[in-house]
C-alpha cells in the first residue's frame, strides 16, 4: 500500500534527514495555526556551518503534516488521498514534497489506545508567513474534506545540502 508518489524525492528527504545531522529546534513559533509567525526571521540566524552539516548546507524550516487516514470507522481511500494530493498540495508546493505512508497511535482520554494509518507530509520552505498561511490552509481543507478534528504539524530549523 505504499505509495511512491515522489519516491525519489522522498528517498532524498529521508537521505537528507539522516545525512544533515544538524537539526536545531529553535522553533520560536509555539502556535503555527495562528499562520501569523514565520520563520524567516529564526532562519536569517541560522548558522549551518556546525560539526557534521555537509557542506554547502543551508537553513530551511521543515515541516510535517501528519493526516489520518480513518474517517467514521473506514478509511479513506488512497484514490482519494491522491485527489488531495493532486488538487491541494502539488498547486501549493510545487517545487517538491515527500509524503510516506506512516502508523499512528494515540491515547484517547478515556485510556483507549487508537492505531490509525496516516500519512506524512514532509515540506522543506522558506519559512515565510505565507507559507504558514498555505500549509494552515492544508490542514483546514483536509480536516474539512475527509471529516477530521486534527492535522498535526511540527516545524523545524534545519541545514539542507542539495
Amino acid at each position: 500500500m505504499m505509495n511512491r508518489l515522489f519516491g525519489i524525492t522522498a528517498a532524498c528527504s529521508l537521505a537528507l534527514l539522516s545525512a544533515t545531522g544538524c537539526a536545531a529546534s529553535t522553533n520560536s513559533n509555539p502556535d503555527p495555526s495562528t499562520a501569523t509567525g514565520g520563520l524567516d526571521e529564526e532562519l536569517k540566524k541560522h548558522k549551518c556551518d556546525v560539526q557534521g552539516a555537509p557542506a554547502g548546507s543551508v537553513p530551511m524550516v521543515s515541516t510535517e503534516l501528519i493526516f489520518g487516514l480513518d474517517r467514521k470507522g473506514t478509511q479513506i481511500p488512497e484514490e482519494q488521498f491522491q485527489g488531495f494530493v493532486d488538487a491541494q498540495i502539488t498547486p501549493r508546493f510545487p517545487d517538491g514534497f515527500s509524503v510516506i505512508d506512516v502508523k499512528g497511535q494515540y491515547q484517547m482520554s478515556t485510556g483507549q489506545i487508537i492505531k490509525e494509518p496516516s500519512k506524512l507530509l514532509l515540506i522543506y520552505n522558506d519559512g515565510t508567513r505565507a507559507t504558514s498561511k498555505k500549509l494552515e490552509d492544508l490542514r483546514t481543507l483536509y480536516k474539512q474534506q475527509f471529516e477530521q478534528e486534527s492535522v498535526l504539524r511540527t516545524d523545524e530549523i534545519i541545514c539542507v545540502a542539495f
